[in-house]
């Protein structure tokens, strides 16, 4: 019953955002895949800035993914949510990453530029896949005047429905042992009454 439910929610929240992307979204995002295999891809995520009004004080990024990634990993941004240490997460359907102190000012003339690293699940080696990319980016800014902005991007793939929900259940083969134990006895010899 769980993981009905999780594909129901995952439908409609596939169908509530293609809707909110339908009306309100820009089209100004490519990922670029720079070396894929058979259990993940590197990419980089290029943002246009244009819609900025000024320069920015930081940034920060929340990047959904078509189904859970088994690990997504950054270099240039932190991890904020869920909440690590590491420059990576696993698990995650949607991750929010923010600035480093040296990459917090963005300009409305330039792209974000973010290189990135995809692993799929256990049990996942398609290297053509594409159920573990990108749906939707939601940008979410500060202006150097303390002022805030937001923005979010296009799905990559216009079409919902081709990201596929059942690719991040893999459940393992069971096999079922029967033992019959046939167990014979001795007549009990009739004794003398």
């Amino acid at each position: 019953l769980s993981s009905m439910q999780a594909v129901l929610t995952k439908l409609a929240f596939l169908l509530l955002l293609s809707k909110e992307a339908a009306c309100q979204c820009d089209t100004g995002i490519s990922v670029n895949k720079t070396h894929t295999w058979n259990n993940g891809y590197l990419a980089k995520l290029f943002l246009d800035q244009s819609w900025l009004t000024q320069q920015t004080a930081d940034w920060k990024l929340t990047i959904t993914f078509c189904n859970e990634v088994g690990q997504f990993k950054v270099w240039s941004a932190d991890i904020v949510n869920p909440a690590t240490n590491n420059k990576y997460v696993n698990n995650v359907s949607m991750v929010e990453i923010m600035n480093m102190c040296w990459n917090s000012i963005l300009y409305p003339c330039q792209d974000l530029e973010l290189a990135f690293m995809v692993r799929f699940p256990e049990g996942i080696s398609d290297e053509f896949t594409s159920d573990y990319d990108i749906v939707s980016v939601t940008e979410s800014v500060t202006y150097n005047d303390g002022s805030s902005g937001n923005h979010t991007y296009c799905q990559l793939n216009p079409d919902p429905w081709s990201c596929s929900t059942t690719a991040k259940t893999t459940t393992p083969p069971t096999t079922t042992t029967t033992t019959t134990t046939t167990t014979t006895t001795k007549p009990r010899p009739r004794g003398k009454e």
